[in-house]
């Protein structure tokens, strides 16, 4: 019984110590950050996917990356005053039509990427929450945009911060008037709206 009791002891320090090593060497919210911004910018760069014949693989390659860190799902949720009275049905829809519109957005603008470098300014970690400060390096500009993740066992961003505006607050203030004034079926209609213009967009 003494050799049973001795060989779990080993096993279980052997498991603590392992976890606290996969702790120690776990990625920083900053490490995260970087690596999602790193990759997306190698692939703005990459001169195999700037030829006007590569938009689509291009834009692909970086969604894919962009989904990888973001978690829609927290957005969608902090971004909707009545999330709660939504069924499940349609949480799911509105968080589709939300990745969507954000997708479309941030790909317009990339369009327009001209070797801006980004700095990393530092991050504060509260508990299961983080904030990493970046600032977008342009030629005679300087524009300060702040991630903030949750560490869903990996650090995800739910908000990100543009000169001081947050683009979930943002969203929950028109989100909130659309339906104050009308309804959420008009907001899920203007969405739709929304998303199909800038697909059309897209595409030329």
């Amino acid at each position: 019984m003494r050799g049973v009791t001795l060989k779990a002891l080993i096993f279980t320090l052997i498991f603590v110590l392992m976890g606290m090593a996969d702790q120690a060497f776990a990625a920083s919210p900053t490490d995260a950050v970087s690596a999602t911004v790193d990759e997306v910018i190698r692939l703005l760069s990459d001169p195999a996917l700037k030829a006007p014949a590569q938009k689509a693989r291009r834009r692909q390659q970086i969604k894919q990356t962009v989904d990888r860190r973001f978690d829609y799902e927290e957005m969608a949720k902090r971004s909707l005053p009545n999330w709660n009275q939504l069924s499940a049905a349609q949480r799911r829809e509105f968080v589709g039509l939300f990745a969507e519109l954000l997708e479309t957005s941030y790909a317009d603008k990339l369009e327009k990427y001209s070797g801006e470098k980004v700095a990393y300014q530092g991050e504060r970690v509260d508990g299961e929450r983080a904030e990493v400060k970046t600032m977008l390096l342009r030629r005679n500009d300087r524009i300060p945009i702040n991630y903030r993740l949750l560490n869903k066992s990996q650090w995800l961003v739910y908000d990100v911060v543009i000169e001081g505006v947050s683009l979930v607050n943002n969203y929950r203030s028109q989100f909130s008037r659309v339906i104050s004034e009308s309804s959420y079926q008009e907001l899920v209609r203007r969405l739709r709206t929304k998303v199909d213009e800038q697909r059309r967009m897209g595409s030329r």
